[in-house]
């Protein structure tokens, strides 16, 4: 007997079992009967949204299809099958010892209506033993897994993978059925190559899983399946996909009696735009074809590239996803072509680099990617830039002529049928994808000089006459009487201008005798910092060397007392090296000049991410890293700041069951962002706020948080050599947040002068 005849007997049993109590129950309360007890995955999946939240229990013997505790940690995301069918299971908590593919469960629940179809809420879910995955997977088609009819079922589909992706713990499949393109999803495997799979026409089994909005309708599908496993490779993918023979770009997409198959092609061409990450174009002759892209590799306007790619449908002429390019080393510059609007519009120069003029109509600078509307010959059409170049182009007045050059995109208008039985697709807009702002040139410059201007100056310079005429003759009154007054608060001036001088001169002499004072106050006394930190290390030495001995020597023969002082020493040596370290780092950063570059802050934040992951292991830790600026900072001392503000993250947060650490920034137009490091840890009361950056100052006992209280004045003291401010916000038991701001490198060297001058 199979698994699915053990499962079917299993539950037969289960439900003779439970019959005979649910018609006493009938009989007892005829008014009120109870729900019927679902043992199959499809009769939980086939109720109605407003049935399955009525609670109908649930027991069900199946098998684990899909098992991912990464998706969301709180919530594993588990897929069952018996032989019914497929339904998904919320888990009431996370299992001890996670789930395999293939486990025979026992699922114990009630129904709910999930956000798409209904879902099965276990309370209570049981190991029972091992089995295997469905035998038995339909072969389904992109359109029929859209319909919703094969919701969380096991199903088997086939395509061609068009890329592989990692996203966490999980791989993504990109693959092309015969009718469309979706996704595939599992979790990454040790040792398994997926890359290999890119252009392999595979069989592949699992879950199919809903894409749905707030309101509960789909918006499209993706597939969970549980591993390599199940992948059935039926056509691998060539290994050096650069050696594939080129295809001419003209003949993509055209009738050939032995089709490609939806496998990658080869081009070899002149680069005429490239958008890092998202797209480039190129150009064979008189054919142009832009592929879809995330490779981010430097390629020059004129190299000789070679692209590879899956061929598609584009707007109007066929495009290339999932593109990969390299240079070959050579050089073949294209000229773009002198068109008018409307040759743009008719198609014929789809994604070849043209220029046309055309009359401003409308600017958009803030768009996602930047844009200029343009009018020539009765067509409106745009000119875009990627969106690296927001907030670089001039604001131009409506009317300004250009000449610009780019990529003639074309979009699609209509579909025309003739009797023929053939079909023609006409466009109907076209827009200009540019290089650089350097594609748009102003050949004329609109005059300002309209008759509505000219009448309204002449007007407004008619009125200025008769104010300026009137307020000369009053003017004339009143200068008579203030020069009066002028002369004798010359005179008066002139004998106070004596006086000042000598004071002036005097206030010079002594700021200047008190500022080189000052520094060399402060130089001596940052000397004194270093060489008393440096000349404690030796005495500290020997007295840890010194009870160390007496401790191996004359330990076993010590009374318990007098070797809990021995202990109380060695402990205090060690206290005592700690706050010798945190001086002389600190008089290291006083005497360290600034070293300023740009410098982006996300790479230091991983760094020191990395440096404390020996002290989150056995902790859950969740790090939410947001998108930091570049800035103007000397990258050494601001990494310190970054490892001391997440090691307090890290050490205050302990004993939390779920620690949160964040860092991001807050943007402020015309002033310096704001960077602030948050943790759900101890916090503090506000209180005691002005003693955080405090030398030796600790808002917590030695026995609740180790520390020595030199970690925050260090980092205050970069902050302010930088130029810049810190500033904490927390609640007891709630967490803090630390905020500071850096200063630009000119703001940076005068704060720098200031510090020493009044240290």
């Amino acid at each position: 007997m199979g698994k699915s005849g053990f499962l079917l007997l299993i539950a037969m049993a289960y439900g003779l079992l439970s019959g005979p109590s649910a018609c006493l129950g009938q009989q007892q309360t005829p008014e009120r009967q109870p729900l019927a007890i679902l043992t199959k995955a499809h009769e939980a999946h086939s109720l109605t949204l407003a049935e399955a939240a009525r609670s109908y229990p649930v027991h069900l013997f199946a098998v684990v299809t899909y098992y991912d505790p990464y998706i969301d940690p709180r919530h594993p995301t588990v897929w069952v099958s018996d032989a019914s069918g497929g339904v998904y299971v919320a888990l009431a908590s996370v299992p001890a010892v996670p789930f395999q593919p293939g486990d025979l469960i026992e699922v114990t629940g009630a129904s709910a209506a999930g956000g798409y179809a209904p879902i099965v809420k276990a309370s209570d879910v049981r190991l029972i033993g091992k089995s295997t995955l469905p035998s038995i997977a339909p072969k389904v088609t992109l359109a029929e897994m859209l319909s919703g009819s094969k919701d969380g079922q096991w199903v088997e589909v086939e395509g061609v993978v068009h890329a592989v992706l990692k996203s966490g713990k999980n791989i993504d499949l990109d693959l092309a059925l015969s009718d469309g393109t979706f996704t595939a999803t599992t979790i990454q495997e040790d040792g398994v190559d997926y890359e290999n799979l890119v252009d392999a026409k595979i069989r592949l089994r699992g879950n199919v899983a809903p894409l749905f909005n707030h309101q509960g309708s789909m918006t499209g599908v993706y597939l969970l399946f549980p591993g390599r496993a199940v992948v059935t490779v039926e056509e691998t993918g060539p290994l050096h996909p650069f050696e594939l023979p080129i295809s001419p770009i003209s003949s993509l997409l055209r009738f050939t009696p032995k089709p490609i198959s939806g496998h990658r092609i080869h081009a070899r061409a002149a680069v005429t735009l490239a958008w890092p990450g998202r797209l480039v174009c190129i150009q064979d002759g008189s054919h142009g074809l832009c592929a879809q892209t995330d490779q981010v590799t430097s390629l020059g306007v004129g190299e000789l590239a070679d692209v590879i790619g899956f061929p598609m449908i584009g707007a109007f002429t066929p495009t290339l996803t999932s593109g990969a390019y390299h240079t070959t080393g050579l050089r073949q510059p294209v000229s773009p072509t002198a068109i008018s609007a409307s040759q743009a519009v008719g198609g014929n120069y789809d994604a070849e680099l043209v220029e046309l003029e055309g009359q401003l109509v409308g600017q958009d600078d803030a768009a996602t990617d930047p844009n200029i509307v343009l009018s020539s010959q009765n067509q409106v059409f745009s000119a875009v830039l990627p969106a690296h170049y927001r907030g670089r182009l001039p604001a131009w007045k409506k009317g300004t002529t250009f000449k610009i050059v780019g990529i003639c995109s074309v979009k699609k208008g209509t579909d025309r049928a003739f009797a023929t039985g053939e079909g023609l697709s006409l466009p109907n807009s076209f827009r200009i994808l540019l290089r650089s702002p350097q594609d748009v040139v102003v050949i004329r410059s609109p005059s300002w000089w309209t008759p509505a201007h000219s009448i309204s100056t002449l007007g407004l310079a008619a009125v200025l006459t008769l104010i300026v005429l009137a307020w000369v003759f009053v003017l004339r009154k009143r200068v008579d009487q203030q020069t009066h007054i002028i002369r004798q608060q010359l005179r008066e001036a002139a004998e106070l201008g004596l006086e000042i001088q000598t004071l002036n001169k005097d206030l010079e002499k002594r700021i200047a005798e008190r500022t080189a004072q000052l520094k060399t106050a402060n130089l001596e006394l940052e000397a004194f910092n270093y060489s008393v930190s440096h000349d404690l290390r030796a005495p500290l030495r020997h007295i840890a060397g010194f009870s160390g001995i007496l401790v191996h020597d004359f330990g076993p023969g010590m009374a318990v007392e007098a070797r809990e002082h021995l202990q109380h020493i060695q402990d205090a040596v060690i206290h005592m090296g700690l706050l010798v370290e945190g001086l002389l780092s600190l008089a290291k950063i006083g005497r360290k000049s600034l070293k300023l570059h740009r410098t982006e802050l996300n790479p230091i934040v991983e760094h020191a991410i990395s440096v404390l992951q020996s002290e989150c292991e056995g902790r859950e830790v969740e790090w939410r890293i947001g998108s930091l600026p570049t800035l103007e900072c000397d990258r050494t001392l601001v990494s310190q700041v970054f490892q001391n503000l997440l090691d307090n993250a890290v050490k205050y947060s302990r004993y939390r069951d779920h620690a949160v650490i964040e860092v991001d920034s807050i943007q402020r137009p015309g002033k310096p962002p704001v960077i602030f490091v948050r943790d759900n840890g101890a916090g503090f009361d506000m209180r005691y706020a002005k003693k955080l950056f405090g030398m030796f100052q600790r808002l917590h006992t030695e026995s609740e948080f180790e520390g020595t209280g030199v970690g925050l004045a260090t980092v205050c003291r970069i902050i302010q050599k930088h130029g810049g401010t810190i500033w904490a916000e927390a609640e007891p038991d709630h967490g803090a947040t630390f905020y500071f701001v850096l200063q630009g490198a000119e703001q940076a060297e005068i704060s720098q002068g200031q510090e020493q001058l009044h240290s």
